[in-house]
Parts: structure tokens; C-alpha cells; sequence
């Protein structure tokens, strides 16, 4: 008797065995697929989020039509698009365009405000850039510039 119990208890633990090695087969299996699945859904985020940032435009808005010498005044710039952006910096720029002046860091919201004080009368050149910071295989980095002529008086 105590022989067939053990034989029976042999017989079920290698069916249970068995079943168990086809069903962690199976699911490797699903893992490896559910992978290459997320791999493609991380790459399709990412490539829209980059295709965002390069079509992507800053508008200045204000609400003066003319600003005042020496005091301090304040435009309003907001993206074309209603959602958060992915991470960027704004600077000043040169003349020729070139990086001068941090002013905001890592910013998401799709507007922000800028501050200045205008020194001279007549038109003012507010010129600014956008820096975002594509993580791709390049590290690329995207600059969307601003050029924003107000009155001063």
C-alpha cells in the first residue's frame, strides 16, 4: 500500500513537473513578446514627443501695446501646443543668436513669463530660445527661438 502511495505521489509530482516546464515555456515566451511590444510603444512616445518639440512655436502676447521706459514689464509666451512639453531651458539670446543668459530651467508647462526693462525708446527686440534636450541615441538638443519687437515710449 505504502508502495502505490508512493508511486502515485511519483506519478503526480513528475505530471506537475512537466505542466509546470510548459507553462514557464509559455511564459517566457509571453514575456519576451510583451518586450519587443513595450520596446515599440517606448519608441513611438518617444519619436512624438520629438516630432513635438521640432514643430513646435513660441507666440509672445502682451498686454500693453506700447511699455514704458525703465519700468519693469512683463510678456507672456506660450507654445502652440495646450500640453506639457518635455523638459527645456529658456535663454536670452545674442544679436547673432547665439546662448546668452539662463532665465527658466526645466520647465514642462507650455508657457511662461518673461520679465524686462526696457531702456531706450522706440522698439524693444525680446530674443529668445527654447532649449529642449532630446534623450535619443544623439543626445540631441533642439532650440525653438522667439523674436518679439515691442513699442517703448
Amino acid at each position: 500500500m505504502k508502495k502505490a502511495t508512493f508511486g502515485l505521489i511519483l506519478i503526480f509530482l513528475t505530471l506537475f513537473s512537466s505542466c509546470n516546464k510548459e507553462k514557464i515555456l509559455e511564459l517566457n515566451t509571453r514575456i519576451a513578446e510583451l518586450e519587443i511590444q513595450n520596446k515599440k510603444l517606448v519608441d513611438s512616445i518617444s519619436k512624438s514627443a520629438y516630432n513635438k518639440v521640432l514643430n513646435s512655436n513660441i507666440i509672445g502676447l502682451t498686454a500693453k501695446s506700447e511699455f514704458i521706459i525703465h519700468e519693469e514689464s512683463e510678456v507672456k509666451f506660450c507654445f502652440n501646443y495646450l500640453e506639457k512639453l518635455p523638459n527645456y531651458d529658456v535663454y536670452t539670446t545674442t544679436r547673432d543668436g547665439k546662448l546668452d543668459k539662463l532665465i527658466y530651467e526645466s520647465l514642462t508647462d507650455n508657457e511662461f513669463i518673461y520679465n524686462f526693462i526696457p531702456e531706450k525708446v522706440g522698439k524693444y527686440n525680446i530674443k529668445l530660445v527654447a532649449v529642449f534636450k532630446i534623450n535619443n541615441k544623439e543626445n540631441e538638443e533642439i532650440q525653438v527661438p522667439t523674436n518679439l519687437y515691442v513699442s517703448v515710449k
